[in-house]
Formats: structure tokens, sequence, C-alpha cells
């Protein structure tokens, strides 16, 4: 009964490629939906930005190199993975799924800016009128964060709710939502498609979205399904700016009217407005320039 059962259970894919001893699978090899494997890709996308920047392994376990020489260093040529049948790692679908989803959990490559009333606008990003950029990638894949503005204007936030990976997300609808001491603002899906990675170091400290907006702040990879269409209909390069630029004295003229603030000139839009000037409203400011409420 014992060898019977031991047969007819399956064991974690992680286990299959050497990086744990054991475990078996309880998620019929569902892994989008498994809180082990998401733990385990987020571990091991912390440890290899880790060695990919040089920095000095905590312990043994640590150490963190290409998966062709782990799994070699786990077989040890007694036995033939099952997944380097081709003897080759690079040659190895599985291998190629787990490089991709360590790259996305890599801060992305910052992209151009330039200053409006001290608010940091990207240019070579796709900006959504609800205040979230859109960056191009590889294999047709994009990244998304909010942008600069939209973190001035609300403050850093306390709380996030990101959707899961494998989740659908749909143009000009809820995508995640922000918190900041009791107040939620929906914020919009710029595009539709289906989230590949979501930033797990956002989750654990969401002020790094207002921190690094561009950076260690983004919030998700997705597989786009309609990019062409949903991009024509976003903001690019010098547009961005005369974009902001709007939203910009938009947001000085309900300063002005509501709370009596004038900018002096060539002063700077200061960050968290709304901390500064609570009057002006949470869901005003998020109906306003976030457009979900």
């Amino acid at each position: 009964m014992a060898n019977q059962f031991l047969e007819d259970k399956k064991y974690c894919i992680w286990m299959e490629a050497g990086v744990i001893d054991f475990k078996f699978c309880d998620q019929d090899f569902d892994c989008q939906n498994c809180e082990f494997d998401r733990a385990m890709t987020e571990a091991a996308a912390h440890r290899l930005a880790r060695w990919k920047a040089g920095e000095p392994a905590k312990s043994r376990k640590s150490k963190v190199g290409p998966w062709e020489f782990k799994m070699r260093r786990h077989f040890q040529g007694q036995k033939k993975c099952q997944l380097m049948q081709t003897r080759h790692c690079h040659e190895c679908s599985f291998d190629e799924l787990l490089e991709e989803q360590f790259d996305f959990f890599l801060a992305p490559e910052r992209p151009k800016v330039q200053e409006v009333l001290g608010i940091k606008v990207p240019t070579s990003n796709f900006l959504h009128r609800g205040h979230t950029w859109v960056a191009l990638e590889n294999a047709g894949r994009v990244r998304i964060g909010l942008d600069d503005f939209s973190q001035r204007v609300l403050g850093p936030p306390d709380k996030i709710k990101l959707p899961p990976r494998g989740a659908e997300i749909q143009t000009d609808k809820v995508a995640l939502t922000l918190g900041r001491k009791g107040n939620k603002a929906p914020v919009l899906a710029p595009l539709t498609g289906t989230i590949d990675a979501v930033n797990p170091q956002v989750r654990k400290n969401p002020r790094l979205l207002h921190d690094d907006p561009y950076g260690e702040g983004w919030l998700f990879v997705v597989s786009p399904s309609n990019l062409k269409t949903d991009l024509e209909r976003m903001l690019f390069g010098q547009c961005n700016i005369s974009w902001i630029e709007h939203e910009s004295h938009r947001l000085l003229g309900m300063l002005e009217s509501t709370a009596g603030v004038t900018l002096p000139s060539g002063g700077s839009i200061i960050d968290d407005v709304f901390g500064a000037y609570p009057e002006l409203g949470w869901e005003r400011l998020t109906k306003e320039f976030l457009h979900s409420v």
C-alpha cells in the first residue's frame, strides 16, 4: 500500500529540478496558483538579483548561479535529470521558463525622464490617463507601474491589493487598489492581458511605489492580448510632458481654490499633496486624476 501511495504521488517540479530535496505536488502542476511555487520563485528572484549585483551570499544555500551549474552539481553525473534530456540547459524549455521568471523580478531599465514642476515624467514609457505607465519588454510582454505624478498627489500608500499571477486585467477596468490611512484608490488597467508576474517587494513594502515608481516600485508584468490598439490610446514621448503639464495645472487650480495655496514662481509641486492638504479630499483626487471613482 505504501509503495502504491508513493507511485500515485507526483513530485514537485522544484524537486525534479534539483532545487529542493523532497516535496510532493498537491496542485496537479497548477504552479500559477501554488503558494509554494510563488514563494520559491520570489526567493530565487531575490537571490539571483543579489548574485547579478555581485553581492556576497549570506550562506551556502544563498549562492545562486546558472541553472545548468545547479542541475549538474545536484546530479553529479550519477543520473540524468529528466529536465536535462538535451544535455544542455540552455536548450531546455523548463530552464528558459525559470530564467524568464527571474528576469521578471529584476528592476526594469529606467526610462528617460524630464521634470515638470518637480515631477519626473517618463518619455520612453507609454502613459495611460489613469497615471499608469507601460514599458515594452521582451517576448511581447509589458511592465506596468504608477507614475510619479500620482504618487505626489496621493502620497505613499500603506496598503496595496494586487491581482494574482494568471489573472486577467481589462483596459480601463480596476486592476489594483491602493490604500492609505483607511482610504482606498482603485487604479485602472492601461491595457488588456494576463498577469505573468507581480512585484513581491511592493507587496511587502507598498511605499516602494511612491519612493521609486519607475524602478523597484513596478507593479506587474503582463502578456497583452490587444497591445497595438491599447498603445494607440496612450501617450508617448513629448506628449507625456504636455499632458503632465496640463494635469499639474489642474492640480494647482484645485490647491488655489480649495486650500488657498499658490505655487511660487519656479517652484515645484510638493510631495504628498493629500498629506499636506487633506481638505482636497481623497475621493476627489482619485476621481479627478485616476478616473476610477
